[in-house]
């Protein structure tokens, strides 16, 4: 009977449910903030997100109002469904058509790889990491945390003014409820889609495409502070020249062409302008977990809520 009641015991803390409720911004294709709900139980998870876009084409697009959207990842269905609260629609993908699409993705890279062999941006810097981490805990939210705090630095080897600056910093904790759920749950998700960790952050596995090893290397090297994010920052910045606008440069060619083969119009040459280098930021997101509870939660949260039509 003992033993019973042990198995049991471990049956059901294998299966607990949890709630989680984040802040997050980004910066990629636009400036957004928001909030997002996740939701695990088993094989389900449900998110539930409101986010405003602050900059960019997305602003313009959403008159700046916030936005809410939802998921549902069902593993024991092999299904993902994207839900648009608005209009009451959502929209349904099988791993197997990701796994399809993935596929037909990497494929056509590879032929635009071999029609182009040109050399891919991680080559063309010298690399080197630099461990900025606090040796000091501190208690964010009630939580224990660890800090790791990695930058990796690419110096262009033709160039030494042009840099590539990958940044991520983790406050982790092993406190905070339902920590080891939501990573299996997670392994689980990203082996059936055939995926990498770095694909759970929105944006952040296009745009680490181009350092694809400086960012295995950042992420493995982070699991000395083990446990969930409290806080985190992840970012790639570009020190780069900055080039005319292209519209301004035909048109100045266009005029000094012309204005070159008119005997009144020949004039002394501009000297060059000299070279322009900012930093641009290609990718960015910080978060900061301000709930975590390991509680029952609704099944109907892991359901196409009812009225809901399929969109096509």
């Amino acid at each position: 009977m003992r033993w019973l009641l042990v198995l049991l015991l471990l049956a059901s803390a294998s299966f607990a449910d949890v709630t989680r409720k984040q802040t997050v911004t980004s910066q990629f294709m636009g400036a957004s903030e928001g909030t997002t709900t996740q939701y695990y139980s088993g094989d389900h998870h449900a998110t539930e997100s409101t986010m405003r876009w602050t900059s960019g084409f997305m602003k313009t697009a959403s008159g700046g109002k916030p936005v809410e959207s939802g998921t549902i990842v069902r593993l024991d269905k092999q299904v993902v469904w994207t839900l648009s609260p608005k209009d009451k629609t959502y929209q349904e993908m099988t791993f197997a058509e990701f796994r399809d699409m993935m596929k037909k993705g990497i494929t056509e890279a590879n032929q635009a790889q071999q029609e182009h062999p040109d050399t891919v941006a991680e080559e063309m810097y010298s690399w080197t990491v630099q461990d900025k981490s606090d040796s000091q805990a501190k208690v964010i939210h009630g939580w224990n945390c660890k800090n790791v705090d990695l930058e990796a630095t690419g110096v262009n080897k033709k160039d030494s003014l042009d840099k590539v600056v990958i940044t991520i910093n983790l406050w982790n904790s092993s406190d905070v409820p339902g920590v080891k759920e939501m990573a299996d749950f997670n392994l689980r998700y990203m082996q059936a889609l055939g995926l990498g960790q770095e694909a759970l952050t929105p944006g952040l596995n296009q745009a680490s495409l181009l350092y694809q090893k400086q960012f295995s290397q950042l992420i493995e090297a982070s699991k000395k502070a083990p446990g969930e994010p409290v806080q985190s920052l992840m970012e790639i910045k570009h020190y780069q020249l900055k080039g005319p606008d292209i519209g301004k440069a035909v048109g100045e060619g266009v005029k000094n062409e012309l204005m070159g083969k008119l005997p009144f119009g020949k004039k002394k040459a501009a000297a060059p302008e000299k070279p322009v280098y900012d930093w641009n930021v290609k990718f960015s997101t910080t978060s900061e977990l301000t709930e975590a509870t390991m509680s029952a939660v609704d099944a109907a949260k892991f359901e196409i809520p009812a009225g809901y039509k399929l969109k096509k």
